[in-house]
């Protein structure tokens, strides 16, 4: 079973921001490496589509907002390390 970790984070772009919950966890990419997912489980309901700069942990990191849905985001190593810790 994979382990999920809840992380809070921030949300700004589109002049608007606002606080989220991310979920992240480790699989095993189809090259057979493991890397480190990252998805926004909670957000202010208000926050239309577009790109937004994910803020969390002293770090930040690009995403956006599509049709409703948040994209799936694989952190950088170095960033999924201090994020989980």
């Amino acid at each position: 079973m994979t382990s999920v970790i809840r992380v809070r984070g921030v949300l700004r772009g589109l002049e608007r921001d606002g606080e989220c919950e991310l979920l992240i966890w480790k699989e095993s990419s189809s090259a057979g490496e493991a890397i480190t997912r990252c998805k926004i489980a909670s957000e202010p309901p208000d926050l239309p589509d577009g790109p937004y700069t994910l803020s969390a942990g002293g770090h930040a990191l690009e995403t956006r907002k599509f049709e409703g849905e948040w994209s799936l985001s694989v952190l950088p190593p170095k960033l999924a390390i201090e994020w989980a810790a």
